[in-house]
């Protein structure tokens, strides 16, 4: 009897021991497959444990793996493909239409009828608008197939962003009535694309005089890690705009749709912003609409800005 019960007791102990051991194959292969579709790892999951039908069970998961990772590859060369073919297009639209132009304006409008001159005026305005166009999304395609190269200078961002509103101050008085720029000549440096961020700055005045009202203003507000400028206008009364869809390409609220804007503009200053390693965002406060254009700053620069603004 005592060799029977010790045997029996063995037996159970060897029960709890195989299930504790399946128990945690399990859990090991559920955190790693939770790894996996989180995207963290593409590997496939280790063969653990002695179980053959927890083995059986990882070698079909890892074949489900290798196909996706196969399809995954697949579909990124294709999108890469894809954006670098839009981009190669724009860019052979834009060739003509340069030409296009330049023969419109050789034109000698002194011999040609009234009538005349105001259809070639207008074909003039819109090919000049499709070139706008075309530009916008030829950036945009460049943006997306990742080709586009950013090239960091020492610029004083106040400046640039007065010499941008001097530029389009006569559109931005023709839709305002209140022009407020509140940003004092101060000696700030940072370590940025020219080019870039005058891009970013004109986007979001062209938005502000092409869908605001009543009044304009920028202003800057410092914080301990980061510049703050902040685009703000007044919107027409009952315009519905959805904030979180601002930046969205081709996004349009329902009371501007209809104008020459392509609804690209706010989507390239987003990912111009963030191919600068800055942040914009937008809120929606009654009828004001605020643009803030985060540039952020390492401790450096931020004690070397107090020192110089003493």
């Amino acid at each position: 009897m005592i060799w029977i019960l010790f045997i029996s007791m063995g037996i159970n102990l060897l029960a709890v021991l195989a299930w504790i051991f399946y128990y945690r194959e399990l859990k090991e292969m559920i955190l790693q497959i939770k790894t996996i579709k989180q995207g963290n790892s593409h590997a496939p999951l280790k063969k653990i444990g002695f179980s053959k039908r927890n083995r059986q069970i990882v070698e079909e998961v890892n074949e489900l793996i290798l196909s996706f990772n196969k399809t995954e590859k697949e579909n990124r060369r294709m999108a890469k493909q894809s954006k670098e073919m839009i981009a190669s297009i724009s860019h052979d639209f834009r060739t003509p239409l340069t030409s296009m132009i330049g023969y419109i304006q050789m034109v000698d409008k002194s011999t040609v009828s009234t009538r005349d001159l105001k259809y070639l005026t207008v074909i003039e305005e819109r090919m000049y608008l499709i070139s706008s166009l075309i530009d916008e999304f030829y950036l945009l395609s460049l943006l997306d197939a990742d080709d586009y190269k950013i090239h960091n200078e020492a610029v004083n961002p106040i400046n640039l962003i007065q010499e941008q509103v001097a530029q389009y101050y006569e559109e931005l008085s023709a839709t305002f009535e209140e022009i407020d720029i509140g940003l004092s000549d101060e000696l700030i440096v940072i370590q940025t694309s020219r080019v870039d961020f005058e891009r970013i700055v004109q986007n979001l005045l062209k938005n502000a005089f092409t869908h605001g009202i009543q009044y304009f203003k920028i202003q800057l507000e410092k914080h301990e890690d980061r510049l703050c400028f902040i685009f703000e206008n007044q919107v027409p009364n009952g315009q519905k705009i959805e904030v979180d869809r601002l930046f969205d390409r081709n996004y349009q609220s329902e009371n501007t749709r209809g104008t020459d804007s392509s609804g690209l503009g706010l989507a390239i200053a987003k990912q111009l912003a963030e191919k600068l390693n800055f942040s914009l965002t937008a809120q929606l406060q009654g009828d004001s609409l605020q643009f803030c254009l985060d540039i952020y700053l390492d401790a450096w620069k931020i004690r070397n800005i107090e020192k110089t603004n003493r």
